[in-house]
């Protein structure tokens, strides 16, 4: 193989990858950190789920991708997690740390609201029918002891089809 022909398979491959997101998805990325400050701000508790087990990113994305949802709140809630990241957040860091980030970001009226704003979705995951992706399980459901009104929807966003 020729040295053009050796560059110009390295090239198609950078793009192909880069296309297809074989070297991480940015977005995805900002999904795992999301996570990560959604358990640190609802952990497990007793008989309580913490964020995560209770798919509340999962939730998140659902909902996000509804004609219905603003999706100022979404830019929103990425611009927080640059402005966490900035601050040295790490979905592995100690929980001590975490702790004194997210203190330092609440003294702000920016990162007040961020804050508000994530644990209204985290809390909407956890009370929401499971048809919308939250509440595995109805795991927030039981923990509550809350009986669904019946009938409970059968689509998501009241569509008919």
């Amino acid at each position: 193989m020729n040295r053009r022909i050796f560059l110009m398979l390295g090239s198609s491959v950078t793009v192909a990858s880069a296309f297809f997101g074989f070297f991480g998805d940015k977005k995805e990325d900002k999904w795992r950190v999301l996570q990560s400050v959604q358990n640190h701000l609802f952990p497990k508790q007793g008989d309580f789920p913490d964020a995560e087990s209770i798919s509340s990113v999962r939730y998140l994305k659902m909902v996000s991708r509804d004609d219905s949802f603003d999706q100022k709140d979404l830019e929103f809630i990425f611009e927080g997690l640059n402005v966490l990241q900035d601050k040295g957040w790490k979905t592995m860091l100690a929980h001590d740390k975490k702790e004194k980030i997210l203190e330092t970001f609440a003294q702000t009226n920016f990162g007040e609201n961020w804050i508000s704003t994530v644990l209204n979705y985290t809390l909407e995951a956890v009370l929401s029918d499971p048809i919308y992706g939250g509440n595995s399980h109805q795991k927030g459901w039981q923990s509550l002891e809350h009986h669904p009104g019946i009938p409970r929807p059968k689509v998501p966003f009241g569509r008919l089809s």
